[in-house]
């Protein structure tokens, strides 16, 4: 998946785990993005390495300038 920052001209390529989070992304809390991503992943990966890639996730779209922390939310 590719996303383009036109403030900060680049392409970024997601892989679908980035392109997940990216989506849960839409001024929700962190708590509710944590809640829906642990949901998605239910069966999947346990709680403890769902938090993990999830942080881990976050972290690089904030330091790409994709996401934005903002007060209450990331």
């Amino acid at each position: 998946m590719l996303v383009y920052t036109p403030a900060n001209p680049a392409i970024h390529y997601l892989s679908p785990l980035a392109w997940v989070v990216f989506e849960l992304c839409d001024g929700s809390s962190r708590s509710d993005i944590e809640q829906n991503f642990l949901r998605l992943n239910a069966g999947r990966l346990s709680e403890e390495e769902a938090r993990h890639r999830l942080r881990s996730a976050l972290d690089q779209l904030v330091a790409n300038g994709l996401v934005i922390r903002t007060p209450g939310g990331l």
